[in-house]
């Protein structure tokens, strides 16, 4: 097929101020989370080349309100991108949620139970309440900093019209997608809905499900903007939210149910005597309805407030009875006995409570729908926004991987096989969820007309813990999801899920540091070596074959990395032995592709640090010290291989199954300059009176 690309894309705004067509490699539409992780990812790549426009409707991110909840697969993700210290700094970790139902007897509203909010063990992270403004901020502040201030969404952007050209979205170099986008001035991109009332509260009714899309669209006005700009792109990823735009340019449907139930939420600074208004609550009343509890930074409460309104299937809600005061007014009736006031109301909305899935995440695979685009839900599970940007930081990398020239375009297609998984699994909770949180409460005989176990919303609640902490998620069988695994070399580590972090001990510096916090994400491949006690003539002569193979020129590692790249860039080979640390020295590792001479984040030893104890890595992840493993992770930090350390043919298998050669013909060890040990004999002998040598003494 002959190939459309034009000869120099252009890849800014800047840029396309010049020209009345600019091509890029990637289009984003939508700065939401999922937008804005999908540019941080993204930009990664930028110094390989890649080009990236993200376009957005309004004029500014939004600065208050929506999603609020990180769970501890999110901060995982964000600790790998390298900004999680900063969202803890900023959050309000998540340490226990209370119960409050009705007694039988009395009708009084009780504390009947308390449990911890994330699992203790399950990640070294707690769920964290954060705004989503400030998430979006660290995203997109990550990814101007990787990029110079290059990646950055273009605001006042109203995208006009989709066209796919199918007949050439095969051609690697094609530009099937063309785009129109409209620029609005900074009026007609801050529409009167955005700016909130005369008393600083803001309203996100405007952002709700309780608007339609076309209701939306009529929110900005288009006329008198003549400027529209025309843009070629490679891939797009529609990330514009339940109403998404991109996803009707497509024609493909959502499916699923709403119910007639409506919540309203507030965001604002209780003046109360309920005891637990600093502690996240499941709150059910007698016969006022349902308030869930959600303390947020800087002394702002989060109440998410069952109304005493019903909807008719298929009709929208006058949006006018959804007013500070009457979510007010129903959360004090909840409450009844204990008091709520407020001096600020920071912000509210209202939400119709549905659950609906596209029956497709995307076209030809060149486009891809991604976050509120392709699933909707409830707020209340807490997962709408961390499923979301974990549904591009699945695809993103993929994407780069496959304009990058390193994978077949075939990759891409296990975004959707992936992902719908996870979206069916997550609506499938919510709602059995939303149901109990919405329904009244009943008396045991009660249960079967309409009524809600109490008993069984808690149950529902703690063993949900491992989904809510986004660690259930399993990936299928796939290209990037081998079958052919030896699952019982690692048996803790499964293949589709992600791999946890352990403390290591650096070899190099004898510092003690969580293996995932030495492997930031790079784009790479990593390939853990579990090699056992090298300092055992067995287990070092085991590893140097493996290196062996590693070191020649049909090795993964020489054949798919470029010769212009470090030769880590594609696949890291990281070492974890299990000798002691003082028994071996860091250049007993063959090099270089064990130990790649200066760098020295690359072998670490399971054992004992002198200030954090012993991580037991092995123990952690089951393998045996004796049998040893290859551990291989894919850049999104799931686990994609387990194999045997003489399994050198598994992993030509698997990385030859998505993979492409290094067109320059790879980076064999041969073209890395190894460090030689130091030459004694050119030292000339001499003796050390014995009362200067410096005894050995017990660290203890």
């Amino acid at each position: 097929m002959t190939s459309t690309a034009p000869p120099a894309p252009t890849s800014t705004a800047a840029d396309a101020a010049d020209s009345k067509v600019s091509y890029v490699d990637v289009a984003i539409i939508g700065a939401g989370p999922a937008g804005c992780m999908a540019l941080d990812v993204l930009s990664r790549y930028a110094d390989q080349g890649l080009t990236v426009r993200c376009f957005d409707k309004r004029s500014a991110k939004l600065d208050n309100g929506q999603a609020d909840g990180l769970n501890s697969r999110t901060l995982e993700i964000f600790e790998n991108l390298g900004f999680i210290e900063k969202v803890q700094k900023e959050g309000s970790p998540m340490s226990e949620i209370n119960f409050w139902n009705p007694d039988p007897a009395t009708g009084r509203l009780t504390r009947t139970a308390k449990i911890p909010d994330t699992i203790p063990g399950l990640s070294r992270f707690q769920q964290t309440i954060l705004h989503q403004t400030r998430v979006e901020t660290h995203l997109l502040d990550d990814a101007k900093l990787h990029t110079k201030g290059r990646f950055s969404p273009e605001r006042s952007m109203l995208p006009e019209t989709l066209d796919l050209d199918e007949a050439s979205a095969n051609d690697p170099d094609a530009y099937p997608i063309t785009l129109t986008v409209r620029h609005l001035s900074e009026e007609q991109s801050n529409p009167s809905a955005f700016k909130g009332e005369t008393n600083g509260t803001r309203s996100g009714l405007f952002r709700s499900s309780l608007l339609s899309a076309a209701e939306e669209e009529k929110l900005y006005d288009t006329e008198g903007s003549a400027v529209v700009e025309t843009v070629k792109a490679k891939y797009l990823v529609g990330c514009d939210g339940a109403h998404s735009w991109t996803r009707r340019q497509l024609g493909i449907r959502m499916i699923g149910d709403q119910t007639n139930r409506v919540w309203g939420v507030l965001d604002m600074v209780p003046l109360t005597n309920f005891p637990d208004i600093r502690m996240r609550c499941a709150v059910h009343s007698a016969n006022s309805g349902s308030v869930m509890v959600i303390p947020q930074p800087e002394g702002l409460v989060r109440l998410y407030i069952q109304l005493p309104i019903q909807v008719k299937q298929g009709e929208y809600l006058d949006r006018s009875q959804i007013t500070p005061e009457s979510i007010m007014s129903t959360a004090r009736k909840i409450l009844h006995p204990y008091t709520l006031e407020t001096d600020h109301i920071e912000w509210y909305t209202g939400y119709h409570i549905g659950q609906r899935m596209t029956e497709s995440f995307g076209r030809a695979n060149r486009i891809f729908l991604a976050g509120d685009a392709c699933h909707t839900h409830s707020p209340k599970a807490g997962q709408g926004m961390n499923t979301s940007m974990q549904d591009t930081w699945n695809l993103c990398w993929k994407l780069a991987s496959v304009l990058t020239g390193s994978a077949k375009p075939d990759l891409l297609r296990t975004y959707a096989t992936e992902r719908e998984v996870v979206a069916k699994t997550l609506i499938d909770f919510d709602t059995k969820f939303s149901k109990l949180f919405s329904g009244k409460p009943a008396a045991e005989a009660d249960v079967e007309k309409d009524g809600v176990d109490l008993k069984e919303f808690k149950d529902v609640f703690a063993t949900s813990h491992y989904f809510s902490a986004g660690m259930s998620i399993s990936y299928g069988e796939s290209s990037v999801a081998s079958a052919q695994s030896k699952q019982q070399l690692a048996p803790k580590l499964v293949v589709g899920q992600r791999f946890f972090s352990a403390q290591v001990v650096s070899q190099a510096s004898a510092t003690a540091d969580q293996l995932t916090t030495r492997t930031p994400f790079t784009g790479a491949w990593r390939v853990f070596v579990f090699p056992g006690d090298v300092s055992r003539t067995a287990e070092m002569e085991r590893l140097r074959k493996l290196s062996a193979y590693l070191d020649s020129p049909e090795s993964v590692v020489s054949k798919y990395t470029p010769s212009s790249r470090k030769r880590w860039d594609i696949i890291d080979v990281v070492t974890i032995h299990c000798a002691e640390r003082t028994a071996v020295e860091l250049y007993d590792f063959p090099q270089p592709s064990i130990f790649h001479p200066h760098k020295y984040d690359s072998v670490f030893v399971d054992g004992p640090s002198h200030y954090h104890g012993d991580g037991k890595a092995y123990e952690a992840y089951g393998i045996s010290k004796e049998e040893g493993a290859i551990v291989v992770v894919r850049p999104d930090q799931y686990v994609a291989l387990i194999a045997g350390l003489g399994d050198t043919d598994v992993l030509d298998a698997f990385f030859g199954e998505f993979m492409l050669p290094a067109p320059d013909g790879g980076y064999p060890a041969s073209k890395v300059r190894t460090v030689a040990p130091p030459d004694w004999s050119q030292v000339a002998h001499q003796e050390i009176a014995k009362t200067l040598a410096v005894p050995e003494f017990d660290a203890a």
